[in-house]
This record gives structure tokens, sequence and C-alpha cells, in this order.
């Protein structure tokens, strides 16, 4: 029979992840939230975090810089925005924050 076609893989390289303090405590606080919400839905805001992550880690422009240096991805099934910066190889989780709290926690968290 014919020959089977053979895919092309590139080679990700991954950068470290690195959540700040105060965006762990957005997490605990995002998880605390939704634990009592309805079955599995704190775990699977936790599995849409991880999936968000790797992707920030392979693809760490993946947003755009929304001020500063900040840059601004939000879930796809929970109202949460990850805000994160970018620096020297590394990606530096600020926040995890609720959607409708606006931009200004964002503003205010470095690293």
């Amino acid at each position: 029979m014919g020959q089977r076609a053979r895919g092309t893989f590139w080679k990700v390289n991954r950068v470290p992840i690195v959540i700040e303090p105060a965006a762990k405590l957005d997490i605990r606080s995002g998880r605390d939230y939704y634990s009592d919400k309805g079955e599995n839905t704190s775990e699977r805001f936790r599995d849409e975090l991880t999936q968000l992550f790797d992707l920030l880690s392979r693809h760490p422009e993946a947003a755009a810089v929304a001020f500063g240096r900040t840059r601004l991805k939000p879930m796809r099934c929970f109202p949460y925005i990850i805000g994160y910066i970018y620096f020297e190889g590394v990606v530096h989780v600020t926040g995890v924050q609720y959607g409708g709290l606006g931009w200004e926690e964002f503003e205010r968290r470095q690293f």
C-alpha cells in the first residue's frame, strides 16, 4: 500500500513558572469559593489553571502586554484573569483575579 505521511514535530522549549505569594493566595481563595459550588467545580478550576500554566510555560508571550510589563490571560471556563510578567526567561504569575474586580490590583502587583 502507500506510504504513511510523517508529521513534523517541533520541540517546544518550556520556561519556568513562578507563582508569586499573592497569586497563591488568589488561587487558594478561588478554590475555596468553588469548593461548595457543585460537584468537582474546585477541581475543574485547578485543572484549568494547570492547563493555562502549561500553555504559558510553552508560549509565554501568548497574551499581549496590557500595561507596564503585565500580561493578562483570561481563563476559558471561569471568570478569572491570570496576570503575569514574562521577564528574563521566567513567567511570574502575579495574580489570579476575578474578572469583575478591575485591573487596579494587577497594576499594583509586581514580583
